[in-house]
């Protein structure tokens, strides 16, 4: 059921891209990083962090008579930070009416530094700079340079003290509020083929629901709109959580789902006890999970129930290909590193038949693509004798990168190709980005769910973050927002 349900949703091609990060540094396009000569690449351990045990709480300040429209809302605003009784402080400083229609899970509005106050009557308007939004879901979205946050209180009297009447739904937080207040968690998904796990970052109150019962909520409500092209879950249709509520008893948490998962094939047991137990994993005082449906166990073949937290190795997000090294383009050849040295890879690619000025390896370590002086692109097997192929002509290459199964070219005039062995190149369009934005590489992440890419804007390097979904023409589109 699993299997035709990833058949019949699989898309090819859809990048979205969303600004996690950027800066004024620039960006060499071979993206070379200082990186160990030796000792063996291993797995560590997860080491976990009790957010409680760092949290600061809040005590806000009841509101006291004869307060200003002004002061009753700076009032309400600290208080907001307080997450003890579902805000029970801020609302004091709401009507009874408007504590009622207040939804303070309707997201979260970030501001930096205070926020400017200015009575206009009996209405109190707030500006601000914006620096961000938390989705209801707990995505937290950059927001733009120099956006602004403006929102109005309306205020009335009760027993002749001001009251906050009317108000925007939701929080509005400042940086160092949110700071102390959320911590940031993943939800975790599957890539297209159900191989491995990819992770949703959300930002948790820390007060609050317990947090094992607000992570599996958001399992269950399914990816956020931004990942949701590239990802696939394990949850069938209709299955949700039992009882509102993910208990820890003895370091077990037990989640109940409704019956209707008991019909669901073993791969998809499977594959939804995946997600359970790596989302849960994070919380330190989980060393296993019970799961269960309608109150019954949930039988996983191959799993005892509780599953322990370290079960389900092989979907590991963050694992690497047994034999995964460095490697480094140099004028004799290309190498891989190894403890204590350098050796130069098997094949024309270390015999320096040709000189590569920027190489890319592919996922399975078997395969490397480099860039000669003149712009020409080459690939080859790295086998004993197997010889370096060019694969695409001089041109403008700025960057390079493997996916799953081709060559990924960034070049200057052509933008975003993918090029595979044959020297066949089928165009990437990359929708979204202005003018003036100009593509230098393209890296899609292992997991085949998302992409890395660097842009340049006057000055100015960035990288985006996108999603990478495909479409049914079996081309791809990189669709940045």
């Amino acid at each position: 059921m699993m299997r035709q349900m990833s058949i019949a949703r699989r898309a090819v091609g859809m990048l979205t891209i969303l600004v996690v990060a950027s800066g004024c540094a620039t960006v060499p396009s071979s993206f070379s990083a200082q990186v160990p000569t030796s000792g063996p690449i291993e797995q560590g351990e997860q080491v976990g962090v009790d957010p409680e045990d760092q949290f600061i709480r809040v005590i806000a300040r009841e509101p006291r008579p004869g307060m200003t429209p002004t002061q009753v809302v700076q009032g309400f605003l600290d208080a907001s930070a307080s997450f003890d009784g579902d805000h029970a402080v801020a609302r004091q400083y709401l009507t009874p009416a408007a504590s009622t229609q207040w939804e303070t899970g309707a997201g979260v509005s970030v501001y930096d530094g205070a926020a400017a106050l200015s009575e206009q009557g009996s209405s109190v308007v707030l500006t601000a700079t914006q620096s961000g939004h938390i989705g209801s879901n707990g995505r937290y979205e950059v927001a733009g340079p120099a956006a602004e946050l403006s929102s109005t209180f309306g205020l009335t009297k009760i027993d002749d003290e001001w009251r906050i009447a009317e108000l925007p739904q939701g929080l509005l937080l400042s940086q160092s509020d949110v700071d102390r207040a959320f911590r940031s968690f993943a939800v975790y998904f599957f890539n297209p083929d159900f191989s491995t796990l990819v992770p949703d970052p959300r930002m948790v109150p820390v007060i609050g629901p317990g947090l094992a019962t607000t992570l599996v909520r958001g399992l269950v409500s399914g990816p956020s709109d931004w990942l949701q092209p590239a990802v696939r879950t394990g949850f069938p249709a209709g299955v949700k959580l039992n009882i509102d509520a993910v208990p820890v008893e003895s370091g077990v948490a037990r989640v109940d789902l409704t019956s209707n998962a008991r019909q669901a094939d073993d791969e998809t047991r499977k594959a939804l006890s995946q997600q359970i137990v790596w989302t849960l994993r994070q919380l330190p005082d989980i060393q296993a999970v019970e799961i269960t449906a309608g109150g019954q166990p949930l039988i996983v073949p191959g799993a005892p129930s509780p599953q322990p937290r370290d079960a389900w190795p092989t979907v590991d997000p963050n694992g690497l290909p047994a034999g995964s090294a460095g490697y480094s383009a140099r004028p004799d050849g290309a190498v891989r590193l190894i403890p204590g040295g350098v050796r130069p890879v098997p094949g024309g690619a270390g015999a320096g038949e040709i000189a590569l000025v920027d190489i890319a390896i592919s996922h399975d370590s078997q395969s490397i693509a480099g860039i000669d002086p003149d712009g020409a692109v080459w690939e080859a097997r790295m086998l004993e004798g197997a010889p370096l192929i060019r694969i695409r002509e001089a041109a403008s290459p700025t960057g390079l990168a493997f996916d799953q199964s081709s060559l990924w070219v960034v070049d200057a005039n052509e933008g975003l190709l993918s090029v595979s062995g044959d020297g066949t190149s089928v165009p990437i369009p990359v929708i979204g980005l202005s003018k003036r934005t100009i593509l230098i590489a393209a890296i899609p992440s292992r997991d085949g769910t998302r992409a890395a890419l660097i842009v340049r804007r006057g000055p100015r390097t960035g990288l985006l973050l996108a999603p990478l979904s495909m479409r049914r023409s079996g081309s791809s589109r990189v669709w940045p927002r």
